[in-house]
This record gives C-alpha cells, sequence and structure tokens, in this order.
C-alpha cells in the first residue's frame, strides 16, 4: 500500500485577522496543529481564548527575524526577499526546524502550522517542508483591514499617535510579502468575516476548496461566537487610501507581486527616519509606562512627528508611479532633512 500523501496547511495572516478561529476550524476538520500544551500561553496573552500558535514555532521565526535583520533595522520592518534565505547564517535554520517540527508532529500526515509571521519566512519554511515531503497548502486569513486596526489599536498604548503610521506599514508588509512569496504557488483566501457571518455555508465552502472532509459542518463551526467577533467591517475603509487599495487589489486578485518590491525599495530609503521613529516610540512607550505607575503626567520626548510619516507615504506612491511607468529617479536630501525622489528624464 502506498504511503499516505503528507499535507501541511500553513496559514499566515496579520495578527487579529482570525487565523485562530480558522486553525481551529481546520482542527475539527482533522487537521493536527502540534501539542495544545505548547501552544501559546492564553494566561499571558489573553485576548485569545486558544492560538493554535506553537511556542517554540513562534520562538523560531523571531530567531530567524533576527538573524535577517540589518543593523539599525526594527524585526517588524524587515523586508526579506528569496536570496537572503540562501546566506549561509540563514541556511543554518533548516536542520533546527526539520528537527523541532518532526518531534511536534512525528508521522502524522495531516498538520497545520500557524503563524503571522510566515508572511516573511515564508521561503525558508515552504522549502524545508517541501524536502520534508509535505504538500504545502497556503491560506491567508482575511479580515476587514478597518476591522484589523481597531482590533489591534485596543492592545497598544492609546497616546501614541504614531501608533496609526506604524500599523500602516505594518498592515501592508504583511500582504504585500505573503503576494509576493506565495508568487508561484497557490495561496487560499479565507476570509474570517464571511466564516463568522455565514459560518455553515462558508465552512463547508473553504472545506471543499481545500480538500477536508466536513461530516458535520454544524460542529466544525461550534467554536465560531459573536462574542469573540467584536469588530466588523467598516465600509468607509480605514481611511487610508493605499491601505484601503492594497486590500481591496488583494481580494480582487489584480494586487500585482511585485509591488512588494516597489515597496521595499522605498523603504530602504527611509531606513533611518523609521528607526529613529522606533527609537522615539519605544521612550514614549517607556514614559507613558512610568507614568502610570506613578500616577504623574509623562513629559513628551522629541521624535519625528505624523508628517514626517506621512511623507513617507507620499513618496512612496510617487515613486510607485515613476516605477511603474518604467522612469527613473534620484534622491536629494531637503533642508529639513528629508529626502525628495525626482523623477528623471527617460
Amino acid at each position: 500500500m502506498a504511503d499516505a500523501p503528507k499535507i501541511c496547511f500553513v496559514i499566515v495572516g496579520l495578527p487579529r485577522s482570525g487565523t485562530s478561529s480558522i486553525a481551529q476550524f481546520f482542527d475539527h476538520l482533522g487537521v493536527y496543529f502540534g501539542d495544545p500544551s505548547h501552544f501559546l500561553d492564553t494566561n499571558k496573552y489573553m485576548h485569545n481564548p486558544i492560538f493554535y500558535e506553537l511556542q517554540w514555532l513562534d520562538n523560531f521565526n523571531l530567531s530567524l527575524l533576527k538573524a535577517l535583520t540589518p543593523p539599525k533595522t526594527r524585526n517588524c520592518d524587515l523586508l526579506p526577499i528569496e536570496t537572503d534565505f540562501q546566506r549561509p547564517e540563514i541556511v543554518a535554520f533548516r536542520e533546527p526546524l526539520q528537527k523541532q517540527f518532526l518531534e511536534e508532529f512525528g508521522d502524522r500526515t495531516t498538520v497545520g502550522v500557524k503563524a503571522p509571521l510566515i508572511c516573511f519566512t515564508f521561503p525558508l519554511w515552504h522549502s524545508v517542508l517541501t524536502e520534508m515531503g509535505y504538500t504545502v497548502r497556503t491560506v491567508l486569513s482575511l479580515r476587514s483591514a478597518s476591522a484589523i486596526f481597531r482590533s489591534n489599536l485596543t492592545l497598544t498604548p492609546k497616546t501614541l499617535s504614531h501608533v496609526i503610521s506604524r500599523w500602516q506599514r505594518w498592515y501592508v508588509r504583511h500582504l504585500l510579502a505573503i503576494r509576493y512569496f506565495t508568487r508561484d504557488v497557490q495561496l487560499c483566501h479565507f476570509d474570517y468575516d464571511l466564516l463568522m457571518r455565514q459560518p455553515l455555508e462558508y465552512g463547508k465552502e473553504k472545506a471543499a476548496e481545500l480538500g477536508l472532509a466536513i461530516p458535520d459542518p454544524a460542529a466544525a463551526t461550534r467554536h465560531l461566537s459573536t462574542e469573540h467577533y467584536h469588530y466588523q467591517p467598516d465600509d468607509a475603509g480605514t481611511g487610508d487610501p493605499w491601505v484601503d487599495q492594497i486590500e481591496s487589489d488583494l481580494r480582487a486578485g489584480r494586487l500585482d507581486p511585485n509591488e512588494y518590491l516597489m515597496y521595499r525599495r522605498t523603504a530602504m530609503l527611509f531606513e533611518e527616519e523609521l528607526w529613529n521613529l522606533e527609537i522615539y516610540v519605544r521612550a514614549r512607550q517607556a514614559q507613558d509606562s512610568a507614568a502610570l505607575q506613578t500616577g504623574t503626567a509623562s513629559a513628551k520626548p522629541q521624535g519625528p512627528g505624523q508628517p514626517t510619516m506621512q511623507q513617507w507615504f507620499q513618496e512612496h506612491q510617487r515613486l510607485r508611479a515613476i516605477l511603474q511607468q518604467g522612469g527613473r529617479f534620484d534622491v536629494e536630501p531637503r533642508p529639513d532633512g528629508s529626502i525628495n525622489i525626482k523623477r528623471l528624464s527617460q
């Protein structure tokens, strides 16, 4: 008798996009996500009743990102490309991943991993799992961008107006990265909002699409409670036209994978600004935390303002238009320390 095919479902998406609910749906259909005692501790991370995210897997991705990250770059501003995963210090991660994966999943043939950070480490995961004999089926959890923003902001200090610009970059990076890294493989879009609104009908549809048996749709979707569905889509969008356009294009299947490379090219011009912004945000968070503990008002440290980050997005849009038209560009500094992207003649 031939060996049963080995399948690994890789569930990716932004934090608070419904990845845990989707993983639990898969669990009810027989997909094994590892020993539940190895999942993220809900006593420490209390915003989810269960995560389906292995702590060792999370640690592995963080270590991998740290090794990939250049000096003066935040992990969450990292924009890797495939050649980064060919560096000797990154290749060294392959064997430990295989070993840990075998220890967790043994000889099971239908398994799943769930981690937002795989959006950025996908090339290594896909390569290692394929080498281990798994067929990789990648599932992207989609949720309204406006709902993701509101859900995540509840976990963030509200005194930081700069958080908004961080979330914009954070949101776009996840989607552009996974669109780019899965450009040559099949990617299943799994709409969390539809799953919550139409659990039985939508659950049956996605199970069939992914080749999973669903003998009892009601049992498979019994965990989907409105109690844990706090933020619904806002027809007005996020208020950021570029973010809303990225979401719309992705859902419609017209998001160009190379948008990630264009974004990366612009972001690399702003490495110093992004690093200085992070230093400021960390200082502000520390002061706000100390002020809460002492009951005193904290003085605002000096740092880059929202206009600086708005300029960053405007410059990205200008560069994107230049590159799309096949043009060339140059960069010149402004007296205030910002930069100007100039179109050059053809």
